[in-house]
C-alpha cells in the first residue's frame, strides 16, 4: 500500500511536511478520543437505565407458571400454599365431625412424620360396653297343681297341670285322658335361674317310657333330639313345649304392666324336630271368662300366630289372681289334631 504522506515527505523537507501534518494529525487523535468517550458514556448509560414501569392497572399482567393444560371453565386464581397437616390431636379429646369436600384437583401435602403417623393409624380406645342387661327377673308361681277339662275331636276329657319347683331345680308335667283313654304325658326338666326356668330335658311318655326327647345342652350351647342326630343351636332363654307355660306366667307376673293391650312378648320355643324359633305373642285384651270350676276377672287374652302351614295358631288366657297361670288354652292344629283347656278346680278345692 502506497504511503498517505508519501508524496509530501519525498518533495519538501521532512520538517515541513510534519509542521502541515500536525494539525491533521492532531484531529485525527482528537476523533478517535472523542469517539472512545462516546461509546463509554453510551455503555454507562444503557447500564443505568431505569427500570421498565410497572403495568398500569387498566392492563393485566399473565404470567406463565406452568405448561399443563387449564380447565376452560376452572377461574383463574392465585395459587396458595399446600394446607399443612393439622396437630395430632389428644387421645381424650371428644372426637369432631366436620364434613370434608373433596375438590377435583388438590395440591400434593406434605407427608406426615413417622410420629403422626403411627398417631394416625392407632386406633382410639373405645369405652367398654356393659353386657345387656336382662329385662326383667321372672316371678314364678308357687308350687301347685291345675286341673283342666279337655275337648278334642268333640271328645271330653281330663288334664292335669303339675308344677314342683325345688331349690334350684323344678320338675313341670301335663297328664291327659281322653274317654277314659291316656295320651301321651309331656314332662318338662330343668335349672330355675333369674331369668325363670331354663330346661334340661323335655319328653313326651306312654305307660312311664319316654317316647321323644329334647335335650338342651346348655353346656356346649346344642340342642339335641332322640329321633335324629340333629344338632341345632340353643338360643338364650329357649323354652321347651311345655315349659313356656310357666315361663309366660312368669315374666308377666314380674312385671304385668309392660304387658297392656297391643304390646308384644316374644319367647324362643324348641320344636320337637328342628331348630328353635322365635314365638311371638299378641297382648288382645282383659276378659272376664266363666269356666266350670271357676270364675275369672281380668283374665289377660294372648295370641301366637302360626309359625307355618302346620304349626296352627294358640290362644292362651292367664289369670292374674293366680299368678297368670293358664286357665284357658285353645291349641288351633291342623287336620283336627287341636285341643282345648278349660280350668276345673284349683288345688285347694279339689274334688
Amino acid at each position: 500500500m502506497r504511503p498517505i504522506f508519501s508524496p509530501v515527505f519525498s518533495q519538501r523537507g521532512w520538517l515541513r511536511d510534519w509542521q502541515r501534518a500536525r494539525p491533521w494529525l492532531l484531529a485525527l487523535g482528537l476523533s478517535t478520543v472523542a469517539h472512545a468517550w462516546l461509546l463509554q458514556q453510551n455503555g454507562d448509560a444503557k447500564s443505568q437505565r431505569p427500570p421498565a414501569p410497572q403495568a398500569s392497572p387498566g392492563r393485566a399482567t399473565v404470567r406463565v407458571l406452568s405448561t399443563a393444560p387449564v380447565s376452560a371453565t376452572a377461574p383463574e386464581t392465585t395459587p396458595t400454599p399446600a394446607p399443612k397437616l393439622p396437630a395430632a390431636r389428644s387421645r381424650t379429646a371428644a372426637p369432631v365431625h366436620t364434613p370434608v369436600h373433596t375438590p377435583s384437583h388438590t395440591q400434593p401435602v406434605p407427608a406426615a412424620s413417622p410420629a403422626a403417623q403411627a398417631e394416625a393409624t392407632t386406633p382410639e380406645p373405645r369405652p367398654a360396653t356393659a353386657a345387656p342387661s336382662p329385662p326383667h327377673t321372672a316371678r314364678l308361681a308357687a308350687a301347685g297343681e291345675w286341673h283342666y277339662i279337655l275337648l278334642q275331636n268333640g271328645m271330653y276329657g281330663r288334664a292335669r297341670l303339675n308344677w314342683q319347683p325345688s331349690g334350684r331345680d323344678y320338675s313341670l308335667m301335663l297328664e291327659r285322658e281322653l274317654e277314659g283313654h291316656p295320651l301321651p304325658a309331656w314332662k318338662s326338666q330343668g335349672q330355675i335361674d333369674e331369668q325363670g326356668l331354663s330346661p334340661e330335658r323335655y319328653v313326651q311318655q306312654r305307660r312311664g317310657r319316654d317316647m321323644v326327647a329334647t335335650n338342651f345342652r346348655r353346656d356346649e350351647g346344642l340342642i339335641s333330639y332322640s329321633t335324629s342326630a340333629d344338632l341345632v343351636p340353643l338360643p338364650a332363654g329357649v323354652q321347651d313345649r311345655l315349659s313356656w307355660w310357666i315361663q309366660l306366667a312368669a315374666l308377666i307376673e314380674a312385671r304385668p304392666e309392660h304387658y297392656p293391650p297391643g304390646s308384644e312378648l316374644r319367647l324362643p320355643v324348641a320344636a320337637l324336630r328342628g331348630e328353635a324359633r322365635e314365638w311371638v305373642f299378641q297382648v288382645l285384651d282383659q276378659q272376664t271368662l266363666e269356666l266350670p270350676g271357676a270364675s275369672v276377672a281380668r283374665a289377660l287374652h294372648l295370641r301366637r300366630l302360626a309359625l307355618g302351614p302346620y304349626s296352627g295358631e294358640i290362644e292362651v288366657w292367664l289369670d292374674p289372681a293366680r299368678g297368670h297361670i293358664p286357665v284357658q288354652l285353645i291349641m288351633d292344629l291342623p287336620d283336627d289334631r287341636g285341643w282345648q283347656l278349660q280350668l276345673s278346680n284349683t288345688p285347694s278345692d279339689k274334688p
